[in-house]
Parts: structure tokens; C-alpha cells; sequence
């Protein structure tokens, strides 16, 4: 078990780095392919939606499934893909260029699916979520370290371009499925995809988290959904510079969040809500109204900084609600709700991203206020739950105390 963990971590080490070396730059070489930002905009909402779809169907009509063979097959078509981008650049097709890029995204988005639950099937307890989010984050972090300093660099009078980080991701992806094929298999990882569903979503907490998972992710992407190009455009920075620039804050909030999970997580959860999403509703307010270049990269590094924290209270704890044998079920409903949200928060960054920055960040705030509520009503949920379950088990106590007094 410990060796499979630690194989699981590697793994999501490798793969960070690929993301992060190519992906971040994936919507600048669309637009370098002559693509409008709004069709950018629906090329990666579609990736999105249709990863959506699968899961469902996944989850509908599959009564059985191995949890580690996906992560292998999907690794190994990782590849190819990643491979077909280049080839479909170097020859001029189009289509193969794009069609590529939308079966890798929506690769991504099942990897990062399963990873949680196979983890689980491991080890579960109350930091293990934050964990692995945080390690995923850094890896990704230090992969766009190293792409913005390679990014149009020249090697042996060869130039490093867009198609080059392709390929230096393609690397990173081989790595990955090596430690991916080392991983032991287990019974733990077949699991039912459908096993209990319906009992899990009776719980009205659940269901309260799905929908405020929802409206957090269009939230965040109808403002963050293109960042590169929304800090080259209206910060004028180059894509390294902006790379650069989005590493910082990425490192910062890393640093900030494993210090937050360790020691700084307040005992309020209201309080830990507030500093998580109140920072952001209130620099986003001020780039509404003093839309500048110098008050947007205020308002991005904050939204950066605290985005990666107490993760363990906003998700991790209802996760986990949900008991190991039903978990990839759950996963997958989840990821489903989640990957609609950021199709739909794309869509709306790349239609009213030519209108300006009062548009961009004017529209996120007001799904940041639901959001914010949704977590008020969540807090006061579990709170009530806590007091409605310690009011039972104390009555026991006290009966149990008595009858060992009277013995």
C-alpha cells in the first residue's frame, strides 16, 4: 500500500509537470492558429462538456470498471494525442491540430477523475485531499517554470516553440505511464461505477456542495478561464513574462497552503471562507471599478494566492464524506458537475473577453457571491448535523455510565 502511494504521488508529479509546461500555453497556440478568442472560448468548453458526457455515460451504463487500467490506457492515449498535435502543426492540418487537443484535454480531465479515488482506496483521512491537490498544483507550477524560460529560446540553432513544449510534455507523459505500469494492481481498484449512487446524493449536504461546485467553477473561469491571454492582452506581458508572473503567484500559494493545511487554518469555518473566496469578490470589485493594468495583477495574485488554500474545508471535507467503495461513483457525478461549471465559465470568458475587464471580473463576481453563500449554508448544515448527533450519542453515554455505576 505504501509503495502504491508513493508510485500514485510520482506519478502526479510527472503529470503536473507535462500540464504545466504545455497546457497553460495550449489557448496562445490556438489563437497562433488563427482562432478567434470566442471560438477558443467554445474549442475548450467542448473539451470540457464532452468529458462531462463520458463520465456520465461511464457512470450509467459501465457496472464495472478497474480504476488502475483506465489510468494506464489513458496515459498511453495521452501520448499518441500529444503526438498527433505535433504532426498535425508540422503538416498543416488543422483539424488534426485541434481534434488532438480536445481528446487531450478531455484525457486530462479523466486522469485528474481518477486519481482521488484510486488514492482513496489507499489511504483516506482529513488532509489527503489537500495533499494531493497541492502536489499536483506545485508540479504544474514548476513545469511552467521551466516552459517560460525555455519558450523561444534557441538550442543548437533550433528555436523552441509551442510544438516544442508539445514534445518536452510528451516526455514528461512517458515518465508518468512508466510509474503508472509499476503501480501493483489490487482488487481495491475495480470497483462499481454505480454502486449506491442514489444513497449518496440523499445526502442534502451533498447535494448543496454539487451545486455550490458548480457555480464556483464558472465563478473562477469566466474571469481565470483564459489567463494567459487575458494577462497579454490587458497587462501587455509576453507569454513568457505572463507565465512567470502566474508561476509566482502559483509558488506563493503553494507555500501558503501547505502552511495554511499544517497551522494556519482558522477554527471558524466562516472565517476560513471569508479570507479564501472574500479576497477575491473584494479585488475583483476593484478591478470593476479601476480597470488598470497595475489593479488587475493585484487582483490576479490574490485570486492565486488564496485559491490553492483550505481546500481540506471548501472540498476535501465533503468528499470524504462518501465512504472508499462508493467513491468513483461519486467522482465521477461530481467531476461531471464540475466540468459542465468550467465549460460554462469558459464560454462566458471567451465571448465577453473583447468587451473589456469590467465584463470579465464584473460577471465572476456575482457568481462568487452565490458561491460564497452556498459555503455559509454548507457550514451552517454540518454545524447542525454536529449538534444533532452529539445531542444523541450523550443521552447513550449517560444511559451507559448508569447501568456500569448500577453493576
Amino acid at each position: 500500500m505504501t509503495k502504491n502511494i508513493r508510485l500514485i504521488f510520482l506519478y502526479l508529479i510527472f503529470y503536473g509537470l507535462s500540464v504545466g509546461i504545455w497546457s497553460e500555453f495550449a489557448q496562445l497556440w490556438l489563437k497562433a492558429q488563427d482562432i478567434t478568442i470566442a471560438n477558443i472560448g467554445i474549442i475548450v468548453a467542448s473539451a470540457s462538456f464532452v468529458a462531462a458526457l463520458i463520465i456520465v455515460l461511464i457512470t450509467k451504463y459501465i457496472k464495472k470498471i478497474n480504476e488502475l487500467a483506465i489510468v494506464k490506457i489513458s496515459f498511453l492515449s495521452k501520448m499518441f494525442f500529444l503526438l498527433a498535435m505535433i504532426m498535425g502543426c508540422e503538416f498543416s492540418i488543422k483539424w488534426l491540430s485541434i481534434t488532438s487537443y480536445i481528446i487531450d484535454s478531455i484525457l486530462n480531465n479523466i486522469i485528474v477523475l481518477i486519481t482521488y479515488p484510486l488514492i482513496t482506496h489507499l489511504l483516506k483521512n482529513e488532509h489527503i485531499y489537500s495533499k494531493r491537490k497541492l502536489i499536483e498544483y506545485t508540479a504544474k507550477d514548476v513545469g511552467l517554470l521551466v516552459a517560460s524560460f525555455l519558450l523561444g529560446k534557441t538550442v543548437g540553432g533550433f528555436v523552441l516553440n509551442y510544438n516544442s513544449m508539445i514534445a518536452i510534455s510528451m516526455f514528461f507523459v512517458a515518465c508518468a505511464t512508466i510509474v503508472v505500469f509499476l503501480i501493483k494492481n489490487c482488487s481495491d481498484f475495480a470497483n462499481s461505477s454505480k454502486t449506491n449512487l442514489k444513497k449518496v446524493l440523499k445526502d442534502k449536504i451533498i447535494i448543496i456542495y454539487l451545486i455550490y461546485l458548480f457555480f464556483g467553477q464558472i465563478a473562477y473561469c469566466s474571469a481565470l478561464g483564459m489567463q494567459l491571454l487575458l494577462i497579454t492582452k490587458y497587462a501587455n506581458f509576453t507569454p513568457s513574462t505572463g507565465a512567470l508572473f502566474f508561476v509566482g503567484c502559483g509558488v506563493l500559494g503553494d507555500i501558503f497552503g501547505y502552511i495554511a493545511l499544517k497551522k494556519l487554518t482558522p477554527k471558524n469555518d466562516y472565517l476560513t471562507i471569508s479570507i479564501k473566496f472574500g479576497f477575491r469578490f473584494l479585488f475583483y470589485t476593484i478591478i470593476v471599478i479601476v480597470p488598470i493594468k497595475e489593479v488587475l495583477l493585484i487582483g490576479l495574485f490574490v485570486s492565486l494566492f488564496f485559491s490553492r488554500a483550505y481546500e481540506n474545508k471548501t472540498d476535501g471535507i465533503y468528499i470524504n464524506r462518501c465512504d472508499k467503495d462508493n467513491m468513483f461513483a461519486f467522482a465521477n457525478f461530481r467531476y461531471a458537475i464540475d466540468y459542465i461549471g468550467k465549460a460554462f465559465g469558459t464560454l462566458i470568458c471567451g465571448f465577453v473577453f473583447e468587451l473589456g475587464l469590467r465584463y470579465i471580473f464584473g460577471i465572476s463576481i456575482a457568481f462568487i457571491a452565490i458561491q460564497m453563500l452556498l459555503c455559509y449554508i454548507l457550514i451552517k448544515l454540518r454545524m447542525n448535523e454536529a449538534k444533532k448527533v452529539e445531542a444523541e450519542i450523550k443521552p447513550n453515554l449517560q444511559d451507559d455510565l448508569g447501568d456500569t455505576l448500577q453493576s
